[in-house]
This record gives structure tokens, sequence and C-alpha cells, in this order.
């Protein structure tokens, strides 16, 4: 995001004489609005759609493209986790009577709650509830809008 400046400036009222110097302009104010913005609670700033502000959390401050590989994501080359090119229509298939969303929010929360069988670099108690515990509500739901829409 780049930077935007704004300036406040203010000046004396009043009608001037002839006679009178001319009004002082105020000091003026110089105001960064990342300065603003970073002085908001996270779950006030909407930049975006969820399935935008989910990737950008999988590729940068979520972490998860270190581990996880999504074909077409040049950042996202992890060989450790499970390959989520597909998991918005694999995660229905997961665990028995949960949704995709379901699934994809217990695997970001609690990641060993469930272990898939057969997937290819599925380890147990390899991604722990540590890893995502810095994440907030607002960001796990945005990253299962991101995932789900990985067909």
């Amino acid at each position: 995001m780049s930077a935007v400046l704004i300036s406040v400036m203010g000046c004396s009222g009043g009608a001037s004489k002839p006679s009178e110097p001319a009004p002082q302009m105020a000091a003026t104010k110089a105001v960064v609005v990342e300065d603003i913005v970073a002085k908001i609670p996270p779950q006030m700033v909407s930049i975006g759609d969820p399935v935008s502000q989910g990737h950008d959390i999988f590729v940068g401050t979520g972490g998860c493209g270190a581990c996880h590989k999504i074909e077409g994501i040049p950042s996202a080359v992890g060989m450790l986790g499970p390959e989520l090119t597909h998991i918005g229509t694999d995660a229905s298939a997961r665990k028995p009577g949960m949704s995709a969303k379901e699934y994809l929010y217990e695997s970001i929360r609690e990641p060993q709650a469930f272990v898939a069988e057969g997937v290819e670099r599925s380890v147990p108690n390899i991604m722990t509830a540590a890893i995502t515990a810095g994440l907030t509500d607002a960001e796990v739901d945005a990253l299962v809008e991101f995932l789900s829409v990985q067909e």
C-alpha cells in the first residue's frame, strides 16, 4: 500500500483590513493514512474482498505458502504440507458430515483434530495450532474463503 499524505491546514479567520498584515497560516500537519489505519482495530479494517484478503494472508502474514503449494501461486511452493491446489473441492469429501468451509476452518484452527488419509505429504502433528494461533477470526475466515475457491 502506498502512503498517502493528507495536509490539514487552517488559517486565522475574519476579514483583514488593508492596513493589517495578511492572516497567517496555521502550522501544516501531515497525516499519513497508514498511521491512522494502524490505530483502527483489525476487524474494522476491510480492504478488498475476503478472497483477496485470504490470498494475502496465505502468501504473506499467515506464512501458509512456506509449507503448502497452490498451483499458479509462485510464492506458494511449500513442499512440507499437503498441496492445496484443489482444496476447495477436495475439502467437502475429506471429513463426513462437514462442509468444505467447516473442514477448512477446523484444519486451520485445530489442525491435529483430523489428518486426512491418503493425502500426499499429510503428516500427523507436523502442523500445530500454535502455527495459526496468531491469526484473528476474521483472518481465518478470509483464509477459508480463499481456500474454498481453489478448485
